[in-house]
C-alpha cells in the first residue's frame, strides 16, 4: 500500500551518524502498521463460523458414509469368501462323482 508523503518525509538521519538516508529511494514503505490491519466484521466471523460448520458437516458425513462402505466391503468380502469356500466344495463333489462314471 503506498501512502502519499512527501518524499522528505522518508529521509532520516542514522542514529550513529549524521548522514541521511533516502528510504523512499529504496522502495521501502514505512507506515504504521495500524493502517495495515483490518479487523474483520460481525459479518464475516459469522460467515466464516458458517462455513466451517458447514465444511464440519460435509466431513462428517464423509466419515459415516467411509465407514459405511468399509462395512459393507468387509461384509462381501466374507460373503465372497463363503461362496468361494461353496464352489470348492462343489467342484470336488463334481470331480468325485465324474470319478466314479469313468470308472462304469
Amino acid at each position: 500500500m503506498h501512502s502519499f508523503k512527501s518524499r522528505n518525509d522518508y529521509i532520516r538521519t542514522r542514529p550513529g551518524g549524521n548522514e541521511p538516508r533516502d528510504f523512499a529511494q529504496l522502495g521501502l514503505d514505512f507506515s504504521p502498521t495500524a493502517q495495515y490491519i483490518i479487523v474483520p466484521r460481525k459479518e464475516t466471523e459469522t460467515m466464516n463460523y458458517e462455513l466451517f460448520e458447514a465444511l464440519e458437516n460435509k466431513v462428517n458425513d464423509l466419515l459415516e458414509k467411509y465407514t459405511a462402505l468399509k462395512n459393507e466391503n468387509q461384509r462381501l468380502s466374507e460373503e465372497n469368501h463363503r461362496y468361494q469356500s461353496e464352489r470348492e466344495g462343489l467342484k470336488s463333489r463334481v470331480d468325485a462323482i465324474l470319478g466314479k462314471l469313468e470308472d462304469i
